[in-house]
């Protein structure tokens, strides 16, 4: 997918949602000429900030490695009780620290989960949203460290 597909496909998933482009960037945390780029496919943005964008419209990708050819999977949503900035942020974490360590996040999600690290990254949502995601998958690998010992 070309940077003109995805941003067509950002705009219809966005129209699809009835959001403006204001809200979307404001969703994201970006300005509206950014989202306005993007799709335009003319927009270079950081991965976290694709990621956010794909993670408001509910996108889905998949990563084709040479080697393994790992399906990339959205994680379910979380638990629908929650608030939904928790969600996203504990699926963007889950999603980020996979990409990292090049596995499903599927099963990055049930290690974590029985392990309670989900549970530790709603708690410690407060503190943690806005961090760098170097900083979140060094947190991560500290939890699963610990789980292990």
């Amino acid at each position: 997918m070309n940077e003109i597909q995805l941003g067509n496909l950002i705009k219809s998933k966005r129209l699809e949602r009835n959001l403006t482009m204001d809200n979307l960037a404001s969703e994201a945390g970006v300005s509206r000429q950014t989202i306005g780029a993007i799709e335009k496919g003319q927009g270079n943005c950081s991965i976290s900030t694709l990621l956010k964008i794909m993670n408001i419209l509910d996108i889905s990708i998949s990563i084709n490695d040479e080697d393994k050819h790992l399906k990339r999977e959205r994680a379910s949503r979380i638990n629908s009780i929650k608030d939904k900035k928790i969600n996203r942020f504990v699926i963007m974490c889950v999603e980020q620290y996979a990409l990292s360590v090049n596995k499903p996040s599927s099963d990055i999600y049930k290690k974590m989960n029985k392990h309670g690290i989900i549970n530790e990254l709603e708690d410690d949502y407060e503190y943690l949203h806005g961090m760098s995601t170097i900083y979140l998958n060094d947190y991560i690998d500290s939890l699963l460290s610990r789980s292990r010992a």
